[in-house]
């Protein structure tokens, strides 16, 4: 069976900025950004990267993070497929972040909404070595 292995992972950036007057409501909104990096040697680079942020003030309120994630696969796979599981494989560590950061950041702690990236289109672009 082939499989992406989740190596290691690096938190790469984490900015959390909250300077709302207290007690006024937010709407959040989410974006996310996914990207492989590949090598010749069954390995990839993964860069995650999560923004939430009031939409009304997103220079008042956000937290972001990008964290960079080292896997391994199985010789062969399609690269889609690696790029669908890499992101389930980094996903609830992204999410764990997010939390984590709200919560010791005084404010009640953001949980971000699952993903299905099996339903989602992948944009892929091959950038090989121009000689």
């Amino acid at each position: 069976m082939a499989s992406v292995v989740l190596n290691a992972y690096r938190v790469e950036e984490m900015q959390f900025k909250n300077v709302l007057e207290t007690g006024i409501q937010i709407k959040l909104e989410n974006k996310y950004s996914f990207n492989v990096k590949y090598d010749k040697e069954n390995k990839c680079v993964g860069v995650f990267s999560v923004e939430v942020y009031d939409k009304n003030n997103p220079d008042k309120f956000y937290a972001k993070t990008r964290i960079a994630a080292f896997y391994t696969f199985t010789e062969g796979m399609n690269k889609d497929t690696i790029h669908r599981e890499a992101f389930k494989e980094m996903f609830p560590y992204a999410k764990s972040l997010i939390t984590t950061i709200t919560a010791n950041g005084g404010v009640p702690p953001i949980v971000l909404p699952g993903v299905d990236i099996d339903s989602q289109s992948i944009y892929r672009f091959d950038l090989g070595n121009k000689k």
